[in-house]
């Protein structure tokens, strides 16, 4: 028969929990600090994404879902009032600026003034413009025309609109601060020049010359932005917002996804940070797991008694169970609010630190905003990881017999008994062994020690793993990779990844200026040839279908249709075509054949790299090997080209007509090293070193893009300067120091050791309060025993002989563990490592094991003497009496 006896459950939980308040406080802690944990980890992870997925709204140009291309006022005026479509907006592209050279301009119109907000365009100074010879610009087209960065200046710009050459004059009526990731600038007109410059043109001749003209597509039509509900499935959306329109998508109506958003999904993340996000999740749920469940172990087997008292009067396994989850219930409502607010905080402030890992996010303020996905994660996990705890020591409460629980000590052990024996024999000889005695206790609760151990150990062992991870990074290996020499000097484009636009040439009044400087003492050279290609032969073409039918070539988005036409036999292999000063050749890695510099120079041998698909293409794998006959296509006096574009006016293939041929011996199978290639990533490519007399002849197509020096010791200082103040003044070129490269290593190893150490300090924090706690509690608990124990002649010396003991036993046998397990741990990730990281050379660093092992054995000998105090306070015959 039911009975209602919830609100004695409830009085029961409270006056439980007044009655423990250390416990209390140790659970508290313990649940914050999971939160906090918890938390940090899903705010770094939430705010790295949203740092990603800005950024690629930065490249991409907008913060628009999806969009229309080249459509006319009617298409768009349609699509947009399909109730799905929350927000829209359009631009008009008008042309593009011929006389702006070193980044693409792009001269639109726009009615709307949030329309610029959504494309990251901040004014600094200004507003829209209103009279016909108003224009708002960036800082990137002002400093190319040697303009100040104010109102009032005067911008030539030449464009062609409908076949005809336009030249005017605008003014500035407003700027904002060039956006380096964007693929181009943003300048605004207004809407008087706009029907000016229209005058009788119609959408429909708009639609025609888009149909005649298609390398000049997009003119005098609209880009229409669009805003869904939510993100979900954005391409099924604009496509059906399209048909209901009344319009067929792709072949009526182009549309566009913000992939910044696809990126963002689940599926698409790196399998590499979710496995360290994964890992980071384990551990916590692993940590947070040891420390409440022993905290509620320990307390259910300290109040042992009170659950046999209430199986008397009638109380069931289901009541007491839900009497300990409640209680567990109070305190994570206490603890996880505050491991929420303080995670957050600390991933809000770490959060810049974590990203400026990589110079990628140069420019960008990174900051953390708050997501209810962060807080809603790091709640359910606290909570989840208090309720996983909770539940066997509920269990346990609930299961235990009134008999039982009434008469209840702590279990012996098999294998106790031929202890004591020992014990008694050398006790009889009138010896007092401290150290036996207290492995005997340790052995006497098994599963709180093993407990208390591994939550000591973890944070050993993580310890271990992080810092010989850091000692294991070869500083002079990861400078070799990015620099030759002491200075490598280049196109900001090619030195900074963050500042690229394109550009790759490296300025000669650059270089003449660094080769005027004292203390020289060697200068290499480094080329690359455009419009260059791999012919394929009849045997290269098969072994590529071969390497596309296992899966070993990139079939995404953005290389299918590349690739395709390679396999159909449309196109060519492409791929950087390089040359180096003589120098610098023995940098590159030989993988299969042999690099005979003097044969190589001759000019009739060339160097592959390995083909970059899915996966580096191994050199037996790939297309051509040392000895075969190679053609190169090179864009001579007589080649052309025309470019075929899309229908937003972005070029999406290059068709060649007469190039030049020459045929080559491959002499060897390379791989080139950062330091000597663009740093620029293409699918399904192979790369070509030719010797530097093959580029001597071709200036029109060849670029020098970067130029390295060595210099004198005494004279780095100096000639840095020189090439600070340059660059000061000309921002598109940059270079790179070793010493520069020094320092970005240090900061890199530096925040891995700051996150790692960081975080086994917590769990270490987490070991010392479990290791507290369960001492605490078990003098607490043992308080009757030790009276006895003292009754019959045990001085309080050695009683606390054996307590210290027994806390040192713990952190011994944790050290143990750590020498082991967390050596081979430690061994078995990061010699991982070392076969994928070129400059990680596994080292294993005893020093985590110098300074943990002296902190613990100190908390050891500490946590027992300050129990042992508060206990003795009370006399032999007290204590006698208070377990009766």
């Amino acid at each position: 028969m039911r009975n209602n006896n919830g609100a004695s459950i409830r009085r029961l939980s409270m006056r439980s929990l007044k009655n423990n308040r250390v416990r209390n406080l140790f659970a508290v802690i313990a649940i914050a600090l999971t939160g906090i944990l918890f938390t940090a980890v899903f705010s770094l992870a939430d705010g790295a994404m949203q740092t990603i997925q800005e950024e690629t709204m930065r490249e991409v140009g907008g913060k628009y879902h999806a969009g229309i291309k080249a459509a006319s006022m009617e298409q768009y005026e349609k699509v947009a009032a399909d109730p799905s479509v929350r927000e829209s907006n359009y631009t008009i592209l008008i042309g593009r600026a011929d006389n702006i050279l070193k980044r693409q301009a792009e001269i639109r119109y726009t009615p709307q003034e949030r329309t610029l907000s959504e494309m990251f365009i901040t004014l600094e100074e200004g507003g829209m413009p209103q009279e016909a010879d108003e224009v708002i610009v960036d800082t990137f087209v002002l400093d190319e025309l040697g303009l100040p960065h104010r109102l009032g200046e005067e911008i030539p710009l030449r464009f062609s609109f409908m076949g005809e050459t336009i030249e005017e004059v605008f003014t500035v009526c407003g700027w904002y601060e060039g956006d380096a990731v964007a693929h181009a600038s943003e300048l605004f007109v207004s809407e008087r020049y706009w029907t000016a410059l229209k005058d009788s043109y119609t959408d429909e001749d708009f639609m025609k010359w888009k149909e005649e003209h298609p390398e000049d597509a997009g003119a005098g039509l609209i880009a229409g932005n669009f805003f869904f509900e939510d993100t979900h499935d954005l391409e099924e959306k604009v496509r059906t917002i399209i048909r209901n329109a009344g319009y067929e998508p792709e072949t009526e109506l182009a549309y566009g996804v913000n992939w910044a958003y696809m990126s963002n999904r689940a599926e698409a993340a790196d399998p590499v940070t979710l496995s360290i996000l994964s890992g980071a999740v384990f551990v916590i749920l692993l940590t947070g797991y040891l420390i409440i469940y022993n905290i509620f172990q320990i307390s259910v087997i300290s109040d042992i008694r009170f659950y046999g008292l209430l199986k008397t009067i009638g109380t069931t396994k289901m009541q007491i169970g839900r009497l300990v989850r409640r209680q567990a219930l109070i305190l994570a409502a206490v603890g996880i609010p505050i491991g929420l607010l303080i995670g957050f905080g600390v991933g809000r402030a770490v959060l810049p630190f974590m990203m400026s890992l990589t110079d990628s996010w140069q420019g960008m303020e990174i900051s953390l905003k708050c997501s209810p996905r962060i807080l809603i994660s790091g709640a359910a996990f606290s909570g989840f990881t208090v309720w996983l705890s909770s539940r066997k020591p509920g269990k346990i409460a609930g299961s235990v017999s009134p008999i039982d629980a009434l008469r209840y000590v702590e279990t012996e052990r098999k294998g106790q008994r031929a202890g004591k024996s020992r014990r008694k024999k050398q006790n009889t000889r009138g010896r007092f062994d401290a150290l036996s005695m207290a492995l005997s206790n340790l052995s006497r609760n098994r599963r709180t020690g093993a407990v208390v151990i591994a939550a000591i150990s973890l944070s050993m062992i993580l310890l271990t793993i992080v810092m010989t991870a850091v000692g294991s990074f070869q500083t002079d290996q990861y400078i070799d990779q990015r620099i030759v020499g002491d200075f490598v000097l280049g196109n900001i484009g090619v030195i900074s990844s963050a500042m690229g636009n394109g550009a790759v040439e490296t300025a000669s009044e650059y270089l003449a200026l660094a080769d005027g400087q004292e203390g020289i003492e060697g200068r290499t050279e480094m080329r690359v040839r455009f419009r260059s290609f791999l012919k394929l032969d009849e045997k290269a073409s098969e072994q590529l279908k071969k390497l596309d039918g296992k899966g070993m070539l990139r079939r995404d988005a953005f290389a299918v249709e590349n690739l395709e036409k390679m396999l159909s036999g449309e196109k060519d292999f492409d791929g950087c075509f390089y040359a180096y000063s003589e120098e610098l050749l023995p940098n590159l890695e030989v993988l299969d054949g042999t690099l005979d510099i003097g044969k190589f120079r001759t000019g009739n041998y060339i160097l592959l790299a390995t083909i970059s698909g899915s996966e580096e293409v191994l050199p037996e794998e790939h297309i051509y090997h040392p000895g075969d006959k190679v053609t190169v296509e090179s864009f001579g006096e007589n080649s052309s080209f025309h470019e075929n574009r899309d229908a937003s006016g972005t070029v999406i293939d290059i068709v060649y007509d007469d190039l030049v041929e020459k045929e080559y011996e491959v002499m060897a199978i390379v791989r080139i090293p950062t330091s000597m290639d663009l740093h620029r990533y293409r699918a399904n490519v192979c790369d070509v070193v030719l010797p530097l007399t093959e580029f001597e002849t071709d200036e029109e197509n060849v670029q020098t893009f970067g130029v390295s020096y060595r210099v004198a010791e005494e004279q780095k200082d100096a000639f840095e300067a020189v090439l600070q103040a340059y660059t000061d003044r000309n921002p598109e070129m940059g270079y790179v120091s070793r010493e520069s490269l020094k320092k970005e290593f240090d900061g890199m190893t530096m925040i891995i050791a700051f996150i790692g150490i960081t975080l086994a300090a917590v769990i270490a924090l987490i070991g010392i309060l479990n290791f507290t706690n369960a001492m605490i509690t078990e003098i607490i608990v043992r308080k009757q025993e030790f009276a006895v124990m003292q009754s019959i002649g045990m001085t309080d010396s050695q009683l606390l002989k054996t307590l210290i003991y027994e806390g040192i036993s713990y952190i011994a046998i944790s050290g143990v563990m750590n020498m082991t397990l967390g050596g081979l741990l430690s061994w078995i990730i990061l010699k991982a490592m070392s076969n994928m990281i070129l400059f990680f050379e596994y080292r294993f660093q005893i020093l985590p094991f110098v300074i943990m092992i002296p902190v613990m054995m100190s908390v050891a000998v500490l946590v027992p003497v300050l129990a042992w105090r508060s206990v003795r306070k009370k006399s032999i015959v007290e204590r006698l009496r208070e377990s009766e």
